[in-house]
């Protein structure tokens, strides 16, 4: 995985990554296992949880890097969260 390193279960559907069990994972780590998703050299991601039904877009204009790792988790992490908590 680009950024984040090898793991043993690198599961991939049509195009889009599955989580699965990866730790760390770029969407957080309140997603569930079947979140599936995609993100750019761009700094772009998207993804779609069918088990919380919630679904994330970020566009941007800078290239991924390290700056992207910390953010990404704690912003996904952020929506769950508030998601949850109806808000």
């Amino acid at each position: 995985m680009p950024g984040y390193g090898k793991f043993a279960d690198n599961t991939w559907g049509l195009g889009f990554e599955v989580k699965g069990d990866k730790r760390p994972h770029w969407t957080g780590s309140r997603n569930s296992p079947r979140t599936v998703g995609h993100f750019g050299q761009a700094g772009t991601y998207l993804w779609f949880d069918p088990d919380l039904q919630l679904a994330a877009v970020v566009l941007t204009d800078r290239p991924f890097g390290a700056w992207a790792k910390p953010l990404w988790t704690d912003f996904n992490d952020r929506l769950i969260s508030q998601e949850l908590q109806g808000a």
